[in-house]
């Protein structure tokens, strides 16, 4: 029998049929945890009409219309119960587009497992699309395993057992017909290792690497405060496995990434690895973490950035999304995730900081200009190319791109634009001329490496293709 551990965990027992007893209904209220953004909460055993008591407070509140995940999810805390009322649940939440959480404390066993993983999110202006919205606090406890069916000890005849097996096999079927008709992320693995735990055993989700393999949500948890380059490699190691349904581990550990930056703020991290995902490595990962969170609302409990796969002719939608507990190794423990206190933000783990001093500032090494210093110049700081743009700026059209030691031609090298819409790119301007005047000022040269590595500065260049276009002082040198 697998251990218990006090760690997030994963329900799918299926129990048919309650002992005496044990029938009864949940608890179906508006509330929850404000901490993981609950507006309803259902607590206590699943059992008949529960279906029809959460499809009640759906008509009562009406379909969701909020922009964010955040206060339109399902609380639960339960020890599960019928596995036919919970399936006609996750049917109604994936109807509804509601996400599920289990707050800190709390446990979802058995049945509530199906209610669980059915949890989904919908912008009100995406039409039918939606994205997987299950989280569960690094202390709550969710466990699944095999069907079982609770009958009374005495002797079966072979019509009896015939029976029961066909109803195991139709609960399996449930699951199944959900998962198609629904399009809940269940994916094989979680339904292998459901089917191979006996009915009397738990299977449990101990590490970081088992949750993000299931696009398990585990919130809320503190950015880490340094080891930035280990951190960006778990994270696009962990989204990559929830997209394909891999473990980590298959390739061995640390399985380090390099990294270059296009951008670096206080709260803004934007970067990609080297070559190593999908199609023999051939493709990279393009990361992004905001301590703003997914919908700008500095909220522990939402997802923080996105992993892109691009390149190696990727031709399929390979992005996902990056919650703050995937910066941390796949054999971590989810209960020893550091969890936020009351209060705290993404801003306050030093995490973008420690990014900054990691990127050395740029090519500026014993900065004394930040212009440079002739028409010709090479391109730094990128593992393989960086993109050049129509306007100053990381959000302008990419017009072509610009290979690692490239030479490139600088009409101007005394025209160091600002980035563009960026209320700090003039004021990088005007710590530049200050340099240039004070070129031993040790205070405007740490502000001005600060510019140069947040890709507020810019210059128009010209590739060796005859391409015009921007691209930031970051990545380029005499």
């Amino acid at each position: 029998m697998h251990m218990i551990f006090r760690t997030v965990l994963v329900a799918l027992t299926c129990a048919l049929f309650l002992m005496p007893g044990q029938s009864g209904a949940a608890t179906i209220t508006l509330g929850g945890s404000q901490e993981m953004g609950c507006r309803i909460a259902i607590d206590g055993q699943i059992g008949k009409g529960d279906a029809d008591a959460l499809r009640a407070v759906f008509e009562e509140i009406g379909y969701p219309t909020e922009y964010s995940p955040i206060g339109r999810r399902i609380c639960l805390n339960s020890p599960g119960g019928s596995l036919l009322e919970g399936l006609a649940m996750a049917d109604l939440i994936a109807e509804w587009n509601f996400g599920t959480a289990v707050p800190d404390g709390a446990s979802c066993e058995s049945a509530c497992s199906i209610v669980f993983l059915a949890g989904r999110f919908n912008n009100p202006e995406a039409g039918g699309a939606f994205s997987v919205d299950r989280v569960m606090h690094p202390r709550a406890r969710i466990g699944f395993h095999a069907p079982s069916l609770l009958l009374g000890e005495r002797s079966y005849s072979r019509e009896e057992v015939d029976k029961a097996y066909a109803i195991a096999l139709d609960s399996m079927a449930g699951i199944l017909r959900h998962r198609a008709e629904s399009l809940t992320a269940i994916p094989d693995s979680l339904f292998l290792d459901l089917l191979g735990t006996p009915p009397f055993e738990m299977t449990y989700v101990e590490t970081v690497g088992q949750a993000a393999r299931w696009q398990i949500g585990v919130v809320p948890v503190a950015l880490p405060s340094g080891g930035v380059r280990e951190a960006l490699s778990y994270a696009c190691w962990h989204v990559d496995s929830g997209l394909l349904d891999y473990s980590p581990s298959e390739y061995g550990s640390p399985f380090m990434l390099e990294f270059s930056f296009e951008e670096l703020t206080e709260e803004t991290l934007r970067g990609s690895s080297s070559r190593e995902f999908r199609y023999e490595g051939s493709a990279q990962c393009e990361i992004g973490i905001f301590a703003s969170g997914g919908f700008n609302n500095y909220s522990t409990v939402d997802y923080v950035g996105v992993a892109q796969y691009t390149g190696g002719a990727t031709d399929q939608d390979v992005s996902g999304t990056v919650y703050a507990y995937m910066l941390y190794p796949s054999e971590q423990s989810i209960d020893t995730l550091p969890v936020p206190r009351p209060g705290d933000d993404l801003r306050s783990s030093g995490f973008f900081q420690a990014a900054r001093a990691t990127s050395g500032g740029g090519a500026t090494g014993g900065l004394t200009s930040c212009r440079l210093t002739q028409a010709n110049a090479q391109v730094i700081n990128v593992n393989e190319f960086v993109n050049l743009r129509a306007a100053p700026g990381l959000r302008a059209p990419i017009v072509g791109q610009l290979r690692l030691a490239e030479q490139v031609q600088v009409p101007d090298i005394g025209a160091l634009l600002p980035v563009r819409g960026a209320p700090r790119g003039p004021t990088c301007v005007s710590i530049c001329d200050g340099l240039s005047s004070s070129p031993s000022d040790v205070g405007l040269k740490d502000s001005a490496e600060g510019c140069i590595a947040e890709n507020m500065l810019w210059y128009q260049v010209i590739s060796s293709s005859g391409v015009t276009g921007y691209v930031s002082r970051h990545f380029l040198t005499d």
